[in-house]
């Protein structure tokens, strides 16, 4: 064994650890960031874990320092090591109507977090197990983060708090099939809150009615269907008399695959009597809405896909005759998305929750360079492109640093949604691909790092 090097990682055997450890957002991280300092320890690195809380959860950071500890132009190793909810367990089918059960088919495999983006982690670890880091010249930090999913608040505290100072370069982990994302898209996320006028008590026909969409990432929103969406457009029709409950979505950055309506509509015969709001003010919210969503696809950007902004509504809710809807916006870059929603302000009460930057890493920058050349000395090819979700990356390249996304397996039509998978072939090559840009910028035989 060469010194400064441990023996191999069983890549997969941690990467089915990671999809079984639970990891949603709202619910902490202690338990996968105990397994990221296994896993770290395992290859003879010593990681620490530092806790903050968040609207009374306690989420913990995972951090190792790998090389010098003195010096600059540093190279950060960031993974989220949260998940998006699961959604209806049902339509898991890949694993059984387990999330969280690892299952292996062929090249791929799925459960949550396969490609979004936990596992991303191990594949970091893996390469730096298989480096001699007796010969590393610069620093590299290995971050695990919290709380991406809900607004990149893992990585604002990351920032808040120094810890990425003296770092120069940052890799992000993210699924991009090994493509060198060195752009992407921004996010606003917004609040809207409808005052709607009560009606009082009614005697009419009381329906109940659920609606059922499909799940995916609000990056893309073509690809699922929205069940909020569905539910206020029955609102909208001539039959309704009123409002009296309303309910759907998960997180804002998912297309919503469920809600419920509950609604007064005319009858020939008075019915029971409930209490019940006008639902006009909400209909010609979700109108307007939808006007400047159709009024956005008109820019366009060859460059991303989606060639244009987006936005989904992601969650709504009636609480005390106030119907409040959180929904978000990934504009294209010269697209101001706060000036797009202005109209809106005219029917809602209207704040901005997340302001996430977007990312331009010039293609000419020593990190790019450094992947590029990475994927052709592995024969994968040179492969640098865009990206129309919002990343940590974004607030990394704000603070300074040299920023790229990249990780195994697929994003668009994946992530978000049951039966998310990765491919493990592309988990080692992934391995790999760090392996060597590591080695490329920050070990002694690298030519330069500036």
């Amino acid at each position: 064994m060469i010194e400064g090097r441990t023996a191999m990682l069983n890549l997969l055997a941690w990467a089915e650890r990671f999809i079984s450890t639970p990891s949603v957002s709202r619910d902490g991280n202690a338990q996968i960031a105990a397994a990221a300092c296994e896993l770290l320890g395992e290859i003879g690195v010593e990681a620490r874990r530092e806790s903050a809380c968040v609207d009374g959860v306690v989420h913990q950071t995972v951090i190792a320092d790998v090389g010098p500890r003195e010096g600059s132009d540093g190279l950060l190793l960031l993974t989220h090591l949260d998940t998006v909810p699961p959604g209806n367990h049902k339509a898991w089918t890949a694993t059984g109507a387990d999330p969280w059960k690892p299952t292996r088919d062929g090249d791929r495999l799925y459960g949550l977090g396969s490609a979004d983006a936990k596992v991303d982690l191990v594949c970091k670890t893996a390469a730096l197990a298989e480096i001699d880091r007796e010969k590393l010249r610069r620093p590299v930090r290995v971050i695990g983060t919290f709380g991406e999913e809900i607004g990149l608040v893992g990585a604002r505290w990351l920032l808040d708090n120094g810890l990425a100072e003296g770092f120069r370069y940052a890799l992000v982990g993210e699924p991009s099939e090994l493509v060198a994302i060195h752009a992407h898209k921004g996010r606003r996320v917004f609040e809207a809150r409808i005052p709607l006028e009560p009606l009082g008590r009614l005697g009419g026909r009381v329906l109940r009615e659920s609606f059922e969409g499909r799940s995916a990432h609000s990056s893309s929103p073509e690809l699922g269907e929205n069940a909020i969406d569905a539910a206020l457009r029955r609102l909208a029709r001539g039959d309704v008399v009123g409002l009296i409950d309303l309910s759907g979505g998960e997180a804002v950055n998912k297309v919503p695959e469920h809600c419920e309506l509950a609604l007064l509509v005319e009858a020939a015969e008075p019915g029971e009597s409930v209490s019940a709001w006008r639902a006009a003010p909400l209909v010609r919210f979700h109108c307007q809405l939808h006007e400047i969503l159709n009024e956005l696809r008109e820019h366009r950007d060859p460059s991303f896909d989606p060639d244009h902004s987006v936005g989904s509504l992601g969650c709504v809710a009636l609480r005390e005759g106030t119907a409040v809807l959180e929904f978000d916006l990934r504009p294209i870059p010269g697209v101001d998305a706060d000036a797009a929603v202005a109209p809106l302000e005219q029917l809602a009460e209207l704040r901005c929750l997340r302001a996430n930057p977007a990312l331009g890493t010039p293609l000419d920058s020593p990190l790019v360079k450094a992947l590029v050349a990475a994927q052709e000395s592995l024969g994968i090819g040179s492969r640098v492109g865009t990206k129309a979700t919002c990343t940590e990356a974004g607030l990394l390249s704000s603070a300074g640093l040299e920023a790229v996304v990249i990780g195994a397996g697929t994003s668009v039509g994946n992530v978000h949604r049951p039966n998310e998978f990765t491919r493990i072939s592309e988990l080692h090559a992934a391995r790999d691909l760090y392996r060597e840009v590591i080695q490329r910028l920050c070990s002694e035989e690298a030519e330069s790092c500036s």
